[in-house]
């Protein structure tokens, strides 16, 4: 019996898609992707500037200019074998919805706004009769498209492929399961995976790390000379793989004050020795409507707000060591500015050799700037990503979409790679208590 054939699709991409992911329109496979001018316009009106958005922006176009410029018709080019073709779409007039010719899109919205041209041009593909749908990351145009009949849905491309694997709990093991030859399938276990044993023959609960052929106790350490110790299993084995040569890349999940960001700066002081350079990131989440630009100061006065965290962990490590009434290793090498400041928007082009690197509130990044991140991570360098997934502050993102999910969801297992996500917060009473009850 043959096949039947696939019925193909059109999908009329929003602005944000594009901004969210510039290779989207290679994601559709055999479908036609639509590009509506007003897309074509809102890209150049954000293409002037240094935040994400804006190259983002940029290198969407530059995609979108390549492809022009490899030929077939304007409004009908190919996106590769096995691929659809890119079509760019203008309209001349709001259509009509109804019989009554005053019916239009021009009287249903208020505004005659770029979201409700890109609607528009779906509604007049639908009316042709191509099964379309529009492609956005904004609730409002999803739930204004579905209102008129216009099918719409969310940019799935680089969505976490087993959201339910996120934020769950330490897998436990039996005893007896330490002293298999190679642990039963049934297990289900990735390699650098953390497994807890509780009731172990001292009587005390242990964490293991899964290594391929058998488990790994993990034990207990100070982090180096620092005076900070872990002071739960969760903190012994994210101190274990941040110590860890072998592992390039590193995420560290979980709430407000597990010590996430502690323990991974006191790791990069630990192994200075080991690194040429340490340098720490952190996503500007903007207030209101002031940008980074709009702060006054130089670059580095423009972004030492944002990292009060970063600066308020070397303090506490620096009082935690013995030498601290001296001048003590923590403190010189702050005061030598040994940790750098690392813009992500400034990163492209560069390849960091030797060199730590922390990303901290990592879950308010893009898949796409997750990936621009490692890829320029070049030998001897060390990735560290630390976040809390159930905490996004930026639009358009969630637990599922952002590039901390999409990291851990693309590397879990690689032998390069090691994860955990510490539930438990180490701060006081009050602040686990605000965590989950406020």
């Amino acid at each position: 019996m043959a096949k039947s054939k696939k019925l193909k699709r059109t999908f009329v991409l929003d602005t944000n898609v594009l901004i969210h992911d510039p290779n989207a329109m290679y994601s559709f496979d055999e479908h036609d992707v639509v590009i509506p001018i007003t897309v074509v316009e809102e890209l150049d009106r954000l293409k002037n500037g240094n935040e994400s958005r804006n190259l983002s922006a940029r290198q969407a176009s530059r995609n979108l200019t390549k492809l022009i410029k490899e030929g077939g018709s304007p409004t009908s080019i190919s996106l590769g074998k096995g691929k659809g073709n890119l079509i760019f779409f203008v309209f001349e007039k709001y259509p009509t919805v109804s019989t009554d010719a005053d019916n239009s899109f021009r009287n249903i919205f208020i505004e005659d706004t770029a979201d409700h041209r890109i609607i528009a041009v779906a509604y007049i593909l639908k009316e042709r009769g191509d099964n379309v749908t529009i492609v956005t990351k904004d609730n409002n145009v999803l739930i204004k498209a579905i209102a008129l009949g216009i099918n719409a849905e969310d940019y799935t491309h680089d969505m976490v492929r087993n959201p339910d694997q996120l934020g769950e709990k330490i897998k436990e093991i039996d005893p007896e399961d330490l002293d298999l030859p190679r642990v039963t399938t049934d297990l289900e276990l990735y390699l650098n995976q953390p497994v807890m044993v509780k009731g172990c023959s001292d009587g005390q609960n242990h964490i293991y790390r899964w290594q391929g052929k058998d488990f790994d106790l993990i034990k207990r350490q100070e982090i180096g000379k620092t005076g900070i110790k872990p002071k739960n299993l969760e903190q012994d084995f994210a101190v274990d793989i941040l110590m860890d040569p072998s592992l390039s890349a590193i995420a560290l999940i979980g709430s407000a004050g597990s010590g996430k960001t502690l323990l991974s700066i006191a790791a990069a002081v630990s192994q200075k020795k080991e690194y040429e350079r340490i340098l720490v990131a952190r996503p500007a989440i903007e207030l209101s409507n002031k940008t980074m630009g709009f702060l006054p100061g130089t670059l580095e006065e423009k972004y030492n707000p944002y990292l009060a965290p970063v600066r308020s962990s070397c303090r506490l490590i620096m009082s935690k060591t013995e030498e601290k009434k001296k001048e003590s290793d923590v403190k010189i090498w702050m005061d030598d500015k040994g940790i750098e400041l690392l813009p992500l928007s400034m990163i492209r082009g560069e390849t960091f050799h030797d060199a730590f690197i922390l990303v901290d509130e990592a879950q308010n990044l893009t898949p796409t700037e997750v990936k621009t991140m490692v890829s320029r991570a070049g030998d001897g360098t060390k990735i560290v990503f630390t976040g809390d997934i159930n905490q996004i502050d930026v639009q358009y993102l969630t637990k599922e979409t952002n590039g901390l999910s999409h990291l851990i969801d693309r590397f879990r297992g690689q032998k390069f790679f090691a994860y955990i996500e510490m539930q438990k917060s180490v701060r006081s009473a009050l602040a686990e208590a605000a965590d989950k009850l406020l």
